[in-house]
């Protein structure tokens, strides 16, 4: 089991996550705000890390720089889950560091596959 945070501000959003990778057998923590999600990420004790991009505080594509920032999170994957379509918002946030970018509505089946695999040490 692996320990995953979830950055997400939309509350119906966060619910249905928390409940997926819940049933996908992984220990969930969800804030919904990018400040909220730095504050929690420094304290090292997650496996992995699902983000949102558009969020009011802070964007997603600040906080994948601030968490690369640092050596707790430097290395943490993060999966980037948005409704951003374009290829500009990817590119910029896997140039970012993001990991795995996957645009909402998201297979649940892919969702956890691409979380196991970070946590394989693959890229998904």
């Amino acid at each position: 089991m692996g320990q995953v945070l979830v950055i997400e501000d939309d509350v119906e959003t966060r619910l249905l996550l928390r409940r997926l990778l819940e049933a996908g057998g992984f220990a969930v923590d969800a804030v919904w705000s990018g400040e909220k999600g730095l504050q929690a990420a420094a304290s090292g004790r997650f496996d992995c890390l699902v983000l949102d991009l558009m969020m009011p505080d802070i964007d997603g594509f600040a906080v994948i720089e601030k968490l690369r920032a640092v050596e707790v999170t430097r290395r943490l994957p993060i999966v980037v889950l948005t409704a951003l379509d374009d290829d500009e918002s990817r590119m910029r946030a896997l140039k970012a560091g993001a990991d795995v970018y996957l645009q909402k509505p998201v297979n649940s089946k892919t969702l956890l596959e691409s979380i196991w695999k970070l946590l394989e040490g693959q890229k998904p």
